[in-house]
């Protein structure tokens, strides 16, 4: 008997390390900072506060000064360092400032990141965190993501990211966690149903066979892209004009197929001008 209980408790410290290398390693959403929720150093806080150490968390993007163009799709890097440290893991949020989710967060690497969810305060908030030993890697680890931009202007997005240097000794203590925000404002203060200076307003309406016209004012010489989304800013189609244009523009673009009847969302790029309009679809 006395045997059979050294094994079982031997049997529970193997499962109860096991249990912390997961928590460890897999990365766990709503624990960026961000508002109503905690940081990594909830669970990883042998050194109390964040910032402690001797590391440090950055992020950088392909954004322009930190400036975001509705609908436009940038690369995003999260950094966390610490000289000496094994493992490195990592969360983020993109939020508006009613804290709701800011544009959609894409994964390019299933190796290293993966995307979690929490519910705070009953609203659904995405997060990209780390892959089980996505961060295994000596001093620093870096992990890359796309994110997306909301289809229209929502004013300034923050994002809230968090990090953890470990020392992957199989559970939570002695792990050092690093955080902080950075502030993504809109390219330009153009809205839904306005235009920035450089352009006329744009004008979006459908023939009956199912053409898509759209008339401005070009302020420059440029390829427009256009994009349509519907009213919950999913991405639905997108072109480039085949060659630019300057001064007064008219381009033609085919209605997808399948589409229902209703109102869209219509966003031109062109060069510097950042126009958007309703379009109704029948």
């Amino acid at each position: 008997m006395k045997k059979n209980l050294i094994l079982l408790t031997a049997l529970a410290g193997v499962l109860l390390i096991t249990a912390f290398d997961i928590l460890s390693d897999n990365g766990k959403a709503g624990y960026t900072g961000s508002a109503n929720e905690l940081l990594c150093n909830d669970c990883h806080n042998t050194f109390g506060t964040s910032n402690s150490g001797s590391g440090s968390i950055t992020v950088s993007s392909t954004m322009t000064n930190w400036q975001y163009v509705p609908g436009q799709t940038y690369t995003v890097n999260v950094k966390v360092k610490h000289t000496g440290r094994p493992l490195f893991g990592f969360g983020l949020e993109a939020l508006s400032a009613t804290n709701a989710n800011a544009g959609t967060i894409q994964i390019t690497n299933t190796t290293k990141t993966q995307i979690k969810t929490k519910s705070v305060n009953g609203v659904i908030r995405n997060n990209v965190v780390h892959q089980f030993n996505g961060g295994l890697q000596a001093d620093s680890a870096v992990f890359s993501f796309n994110w997306t931009a909301p289809a229209t202007n929502i004013g300034n997005v923050t994002f809230y990211f968090a990090g953890v240097a470990a020392n992957s000794n199989g559970d939570e203590f002695g792990d050092y966690v690093y955080n902080s925000t950075k502030l993504v404002t809109p390219a330009s203060m153009t809205g839904l149903g306005e235009t920035s200076a450089a352009a006329a307003p744009l004008k979006a309406w459908q023939d009956r066979s199912g053409t898509i016209f759209l008339s401005y004012t070009a302020g420059e010489p440029a390829r427009p892209h256009i994009y349509l989304y519907d009213l919950n800013g999913r991405l639905l189609m997108s072109r480039v004009a085949d060659q630019e244009v300057n001064g007064k523009a008219q381009l033609q673009v085919d209605r997808p197929l399948g589409m229902e009847e209703g109102i869209y969302l219509i966003n031109v790029l062109s060069g510097s001008s950042i126009m958007n309009t309703k379009i109704h679809l029948y």
